[in-house]
């Protein structure tokens, strides 16, 4: 359970002001900080957010592919960043899809191995359009926005890229226990990996906390935030709670097909009742997904740079 009482919450933060006096967090990415600014500004239009997205090539390219993949049915043309946010995906989901990718580019981890690039950027693509799919059957009183709810899923893992960037040594270490022991919890395994200082601390917070504390450094929204540090426990009920209980159950889900680092693909009572869709139609939903997901495994592989 991560929920945090306010001693807890005070360690936490001593730790982290610990770390902090050690190691230098990586910065936001100058891309990621024009994207966030942009959200912040409330009369931006898709003429500005297209032609943010256009500096970066590589990020346009990764948005174009998503609008014309057969997740979203269209048959259309699309030829430009323009026709993506008008025609299919709208500006909300672009620029928090923007947004997300952008944040990827301050980490160079291992690439190979359950935790490496490949496999994390395969598990967070898998995660926001799965995210992005169950909203849509949510029912409408329960239902959160669709954009924050695809960022999510992508950046709710950033705590192993946090913990490879600061800690290189004991997270090759437990990639190899995560690839040796494929049943073992994660989490489980973190505690196991208690190197010597700052690394014991960073591993005794585990990944979702210091993914959060990477969150509100880079002054991300709260929803992220929470959703960061909370995606493991079926237990959390405070603020923005359906943003948690809904990448929690894509992990668990994604489970089921070998994606990602849930324990077990048991879809826990309390987040299917905070989500209000049928265990049924969210299998459908991930089978669909896995079936249709050339699209997002190209677009991990790219993201990772293999």
């Amino acid at each position: 359970m991560l929920s945090e009482t306010a001693t807890d919450a005070a360690r936490h933060g001593d730790i982290c002001r610990r770390i902090e006096c050690v190691y230098e967090l990586p910065p936001m990415p100058e891309m990621a900080r024009r994207v966030l600014e942009l959200r912040h500004n409330p009369d931006a239009d898709i003429s500005d957010l297209a032609a943010i997205v256009e500096l970066d090539p590589s990020l346009a390219a990764q948005v174009v592919r998503y609008a014309t993949s057969p997740l979203h049915g269209y048959r259309g043309r699309i030829d430009s960043i323009q026709d993506a946010i008008t025609r299919v995906l709208g500006f909300d989901l672009v620029m928090n899809m923007a947004l997300g990718l952008a944040t990827g580019r301050s980490f160079r981890n291992p690439v190979d191995g359950p935790l490496g690039l490949h496999s994390f950027w395969r598990h967070a693509v898998y995660s926001a359009a799965l995210a992005q799919a169950i909203v849509r059957r949510m029912p409408r009183e329960l239902r959160p926005e669709p954009g924050m709810a695809y960022l999510a899923g992508l950046l709710h893992n950033f705590g192993f890229l946090l913990l490879g960037h600061l800690f290189p040594p004991e997270f090759k270490l437990l990639n190899k226990l995560a690839a040796a022991q494929p049943d073992a919890s994660v989490t489980a395994l973190e505690r196991c990996v208690l190197g010597m200082g700052q690394a014991r601390d960073a591993f005794e917070l585990g990944h979702a906390r210091l993914g959060g504390w990477l969150m509100r450094s880079w002054e991300l929204p709260a929803e992220i935030q929470i959703t960061v540090c909370e995606h493991h426990n079926p237990d959390y009920a405070g603020e923005h709670a359906v943003y948690s209980h809904l990448v929690l159950l894509t992990d668990h889900l994604l489970k089921r097909h070998d994606i990602g680092d849930a324990p077990d693909g048991e879809l826990p009572t309390a987040s299917l009742t905070r989500i209000g869709v049928e265990p049924d139609v969210l299998e459908a939903l991930t089978a669909s997904l896995i079936e249709q997901g050339g699209e997002l495994d190209g677009m991990a592989g790219t993201l990772a740079g293999t």
